[in-house]
């Protein structure tokens, strides 16, 4: 019984670290590809160009 408690605590701290490494790899290189980045919006940057154009429209 002891023996099989210390095989899954092993195999879950390794799917945790696993987890964790590819959570750091992925956060740290998710930005670098796109040429605008735009930090902490979800908005995409076009329809941001989008939206000022119509509202400095509809200011005259």
């Amino acid at each position: 019984m002891d023996d099989a408690r210390k095989k899954l605590r092993v195999c879950l701290l390794c799917v945790v670290a696993v987890a964790v490494i590819l959570g750091c790899i992925y956060y740290f290189n998710a930005g670098k590809s796109e040429d605008l980045i735009s930090e902490g919006t979800l908005v995409d940057a076009e329809y941001t160009e989008v939206w000022k154009e119509s509202r400095e429209e509809s200011r005259g």
